[in-house]
């Protein structure tokens, strides 16, 4: 084997470091989705109640809802670049607290998935 790889360094360097360096990112990407995968299919991590450092990405996650429904929710308007907002600092400046915030949340979430159940039926 190592004669082979010897020989592919020798004559197709410039194969061999593609071939490489696309087992690599391929390696990258499965990982990372295979990490993903587990983390959001543990139960301990669904439907989890509101903390100040969750950002909205986290929300509709833990929630398995569409980002529409959870700036719905949250009350946040998409109209510049996405930001990257802990919930905390979205409270301070919506004036509320957590706990309004996770009354709406969980509100909207029973809406979608009631919405959801019908459009199946």
């Amino acid at each position: 084997m190592w004669l082979r790889i010897k020989d592919l360094w020798r004559h197709n360097r410039l194969a061999l470091l593609a071939f490489v360096g696309v087992v690599c990112v391929a390696g990258f990407f499965g990982f990372k989705s295979a990490s993903q995968f587990i983390y959001w299919n543990d139960p301990r991590h669904q439907d989890q109640p509101l903390a100040g450092w969750m950002t909205p990405r986290y929300v509709g996650q833990s929630y398995n809802i569409p980002p529409e429904i959870v700036l719905q929710a949250l009350d946040i308007v998409n109209d510049g670049p996405p930001r990257r907002i802990t919930l905390d600092r979205l409270a301070d400046e919506q004036g509320i607290t957590l706990d309004e915030m996770q009354t709406r949340v969980e509100s909207a979430v029973q809406d979608w998935r009631d919405a959801s159940q019908r459009a199946d039926q």
